[in-house]
């Protein structure tokens, strides 16, 4: 019960524990078949991308995680895809939401492997 003591402090301070705290959870949770991509903007972003199809699959899958530029939430994205025109619905992207404080009860492997059990990956390509 002490996290419910810092719910008010930050649970990251810099944009390297950021960093380093996903990349470690991110690994912990990988499912096999998957793989972790870097954001090359250097955006605090990671793909999780599904390599390993079977031949009746749509062949670009993935889940994104991506920290808030204020450090304080984590955006896990999922079940979203790029089927029409550009519209309203491509702009609202399906995703699950973690204040990062939470994180000091629920491990972000934690929140991954729910995330990977009950959603389906996004799908990029179709247009």
């Amino acid at each position: 019960m002490d996290w419910l003591t810092k719910l008010r402090e930050p649970f990251f301070h810099t944009r390297e524990e950021a960093e380093a705290y996903v990349t470690r959870e991110l690994d912990l949770a990988l499912p096999e078949g998957w793989r972790i991509r870097r954001s090359p903007d250097g955006h605090l972003t990671w793909t999780i991308a599904k390599e390993n199809l079977q031949p009746t699959e749509w062949p670009n899958q993935e889940y994104c995680v991506q920290v808030s530029s204020g450090l304080d939430f984590l955006i896990l994205t999922y079940g979203n895809n790029d089927v029409g025109c550009l519209s309203l619905h491509h702009v609202l992207q399906t995703a699950l939401v973690i204040q990062a404080v939470m994180l000091r009860q629920y491990d972000l492997s934690e929140c991954l492997r729910y995330l990977f059990a009950h959603h389906k990956p996004n799908e990029w390509g179709y247009t």
